[in-house]
């Protein structure tokens, strides 16, 4: 990620103590008299006796502050291309096994249901710690400490994970690291905040991207884990218990790190809301309001429900692969964990080809391309399946193409969704307004495994109902299409980017 893309174009001379996401390199003074953000972001300094703007500038001085100012923030973005990297991995590594691992507490034989409450309590818990946490960034408590947060749900998830006495306590598990994914929408929501509308989607799709990098890393440790079978501390270490252990490891080892190495940016006390204020029952309904009346513009509401419609079908794919492709195929963790793998090559390919795609290509055209290139992968399905026998390879490659145009689909919907969402949230709602989107794409990850795992044994009718609701998100996006207004440049976000950024 570049660390330019993040910024305040707050000069040094006029704010020695600078900002966290500023930039500092030596740009011509007319382009750095750009408007003024809503407020000054100075940084938080760990220097007991930090410059501040009343003092003289010395040369010896800026140097310095520079210095320390380009370390944080490329520190703190690293944190949290990090920490997005990890969700990734927390799921990839999970999934390919999890099937495995409740059958070895109770028989499922072919009811996967059981399967689908695994996924669907995780994307729950997420979904409510979603709004919780987007409502804390808007009334301004500090990025860090909703991480630390959020970080520490993840480590004792993974922790019951690995001891997983029963499978009731493995699904609790996975409840209590779903709490986790409550830090995603004050983290997309902090980079919404610090871009412009034409900027925006690069950046989602970089921080997005390292997640994806992640589902791709994820498969390869499953694929380590497969001959381990050895006690620690009186717990047997098989495959399937493993990634719980590995994953709290590296939690871990991120709390350790956003301890030391992450900065928050500290606004003036003038421009700070006291918690107290913005967690009442006023403050909340107020919050809630505001954003309920934004997501009542028709373009809102496409936008929230064809994500939700994407993420349905992500889920109920994500679901069904596993158990159909052992059915089917007769497909073990190793193959299921080398299909994800390729499948986080394909779309951190996407995710790369999108920097420059949006350069040419407005977000709504991409937008309505990859609905229907979804409806496409489902089309295939309904028309093969019938013809698909138990134990016969002969539609393998069908399959796998039904696969890739799937998943080549899901990353454009996630970054343009995500990006023209942003635009219709005003500036200081945007930590509740994603959180009101992730409440839709976590809702679609409950009720998708759960639908998935209830038809896991009829599924021509679980796709041809992915392909109905996909050709209705199609269009939907059609008819809402001349809505979409173009960007606007005048937006306060705009000002916290230097212009060459602009451009």
């Amino acid at each position: 990620m570049s660390i330019n893309d993040v910024n305040s174009p707050q000069s040094t001379l006029q704010s020695p103590s600078g900002n966290l996401l500023a930039k500092d390199n030596d740009a011509p003074s007319k382009e750095r008299r750009s408007p003024s953000p809503p407020y000054s972001i100075p940084m938080k300094s760990n220097d007991k006796n930090p410059p501040t703007p009343n003092d003289s500038p010395r040369s010896s001085d800026t140097s310095v502050s520079t210095s320390v100012q380009r370390r944080q923030r490329l520190s703190t973005l690293l944190i949290i291309g990090v920490v997005s990297f990890l969700t990734g991995v927390d799921y990839a590594i999970i999934l390919p096994t999890a099937w495995g691992y409740l059958k070895t507490f109770t028989d499922l034989r072919a009811d996967g249901i059981i399967m689908g409450v695994l996924l669907s309590g995780f994307a729950l818990s997420g979904a409510i710690a979603g709004l919780i946490f987007g409502h804390l960034s808007d009334v301004g408590v500090s990025l860090k400490k909703l991480v630390l947060i959020g970080v520490g749900f993840k480590i004792i998830g993974n922790i019951l994970y690995f001891i997983g006495i029963s499978f009731y306590v493995v699904i609790i598990a996975r409840v209590i690291a779903g709490i986790g994914m409550g830090l995603v929408p004050p983290i997309l929501a902090e980079i919404s905040r610090r871009s412009t509308s034409e900027t925006r989607t690069q950046l989602l799709a970089k921080i997005l991207a390292c997640r994806q990098i992640g589902l791709f890393i994820g498969p390869c440790f499953t694929i380590a884990f497969k001959s381990m079978n050895f006690e620690f501390a009186g717990i047997r270490i098989t495959l399937h218990n493993a990634p719980g252990l590995f994953m709290a490891i590296l939690w871990i080892t991120i709390w350790i790190l956003t301890v030391f190495f992450f900065f928050d940016v500290a606004k003036p006390a003038s421009a700070q809301k006291k918690l107290s204020d913005g967690w009442n029952k006023k403050a909340l309904c107020y919050a809630w309001n505001t954003a309920t009346v934004t997501c009542r513009k028709p373009v809102a509401i496409v936008l929230l429900i064809t994500c939700f419609i994407a993420y349905f079908n992500q889920a109920a794919l994500e679901t069904t692969i596993t158990p159909f492709s052992n059915i089917q195929f007769g497909w073990k963790e190793l193959e299921v964990s080398i299909v994800f793998a390729v499948a986080g090559i394909e779309i951190t390919l996407v995710y790369i080809a999108l920097h420059f795609i949006t350069k040419k290509i407005n977000d709504q055209t991409i937008l309505l391309f990859a609905y229907t290139l979804l409806s496409i992968a489902c089309l295939i399905g309904v028309l093969v399946l019938p013809f698909a026998k138990v134990g016969s390879k002969k539609y393998l490659p069908i399959f796998l193409l039904f696969v890739g145009f799937d998943i080549l689909a899901l990353p454009l919907i996630a970054v343009t969704s995500t990006s023209l969402f942003t635009q219709q949230m005003s500036y200081d709602q945007q930590g509740v307004g994603q959180g009101i989107q992730r409440v839709f794409v976590n809702g679609a990850a409950v009720l998708g495994p759960l639908f998935a795992g209830a038809l896991l044994t009829e599924t021509w009718i679980m796709i041809s109902a992915l392909f109905i609701l996909g050709l209705l998100a199609t269009l939907l996006i059609i008819l809402i299409y001349p809505s979409f207004l173009p960007p606007n440049d005048d937006d306060e976000s705009s000002a916290l980017l230097p212009t060459e950024n602009k451009r």
